[in-house]
């Protein structure tokens, strides 16, 4: 089972470092509701809109890398399968919301 969670911390972390990466080579070429960082105040205007996926672009990379640290970190100090799941899926849940609340507040500066 540890390996198991060790496991699934690397792949979500892989995830978000492929998921990023992508954003940052191939970022989309204009505003859509199919590819890219897509909420209402990303997609007022093409500034906003390349603003917000290259830099939310950025930060699903360093959360890769930090996910995949601490994910493996806690399911080997931490033995019983249940918890050590129910704290990876809580970590990537929480740094989902992190992500947004970092973007969306860049967004807002750049707004004014």
């Amino acid at each position: 089972m540890l390996l198991m969670n060790v496991g699934i911390s690397v792949l979500i972390g892989i995830i978000f470092i492929l998921s990023g990466l992508l954003l940052k080579y191939k970022p989309p070429r204009s505003i859509n509701a199919i590819y890219g960082y897509r909420t209402f105040r990303s997609m007022k205007n093409t500034k906003l809109w390349r603003e917000g996926n290259r830099y939310s672009a950025e930060i699903m990379v360093k959360y890769g890398y930090f996910f995949m640290i601490i994910g493996s970190l806690f399911s080997v100090i931490f033995k019983q399968a249940s918890v050590t799941l129910l704290f990876i899926m809580g970590l990537m849940l929480v740094l989902i919301i992190c992500m947004f609340v970092r973007v969306e507040k860049r967004l807002k500066q750049l707004d004014k």
